[in-house]
């Protein structure tokens, strides 16, 4: 995945916020945090499997 600028990965995440909230979904912080950070290059495909799989787990 290439990296994104925080300004397009912040445009990427409203327009898919909108989206889920279309389907009655939403994101809470933690999870778009996790999210942008992926979208930006800050963390690996690993690694964000890894944070996701823990998010999932202390829900």
């Amino acid at each position: 995945m290439s990296e994104r600028s925080e300004e397009q990965a912040e445009t990427m995440m409203r327009s898919a916020k909108a989206s889920m909230a279309i389907e009655g979904f939403c994101l809470n912080r933690k999870q778009e945090s996790l999210i942008l950070k992926r979208l930006t290059g800050a963390i690996t495909h690993n690694e964000f499997v890894k944070r996701a799989l823990e998010l999932s787990r202390h829900a």
